[in-house]
């Protein structure tokens, strides 16, 4: 898969046309990862939405004050990751680390909100996805809780 396919196909930017599909690829940043680096670390400054173009990407949290960590959740190509960046721009609550070699793309997230304000319709139709996009996993969350915690 291109980056342009990656974002044309990514549940962040359904809805929108190839006229406004052609200005959030215009702010896309492709980069290349080997097995084992770490795309984003847990703690680090949230600034880009990242789309998996090739590869799988781990998302992992510390284990208390150890240094291992724990998996929560596993993307595979087309799917975006880092998306809380966008919505409140705090530091990142987990880490990506790359599986596989990847191919990742990058927005800025100032870029990308920068855009939104220039062209509301746009804006309006990510944030509705990534409202979708956030309800979705974190139900999947609760139901994950709700397993750890009937079988203790």
């Amino acid at each position: 898969m291109t980056a342009e396919a990656t974002i044309e196909k990514a549940a962040l930017f359904k809805g929108l046309s190839q006229s406004e599909l052609a200005a959030v690829l215009k702010l896309a940043r492709a980069h290349t990862f080997t097995a084992g680096e770490t795309v984003f670390a847990e703690g680090g400054y949230g600034d880009n939405v990242c789309l998996l173009v090739k590869g799988m990407i781990r998302i992992e949290l510390s284990v208390g004050d150890s240094s291992e960590a724990a998996t929560v959740h596993r993307f595979s190509a087309g799917q975006v990751f880092g998306e809380m960046a966008l919505a409140d721009r705090r530091n990142r609550s987990a880490a990506a680390t790359c599986e596989t070699d990847c191919e990742v793309v990058a927005i800025p997230c100032s870029d990308l909100l920068s855009l939104f304000d220039s062209s509301p319709e746009i804006g309006y139709r990510a944030m509705k996805n990534l409202a979708q996009i956030l309800a979705t996993r974190l139900r999947k969350t609760n139901s994950q809780l709700v397993s750890t915690f009937l079988w203790e």
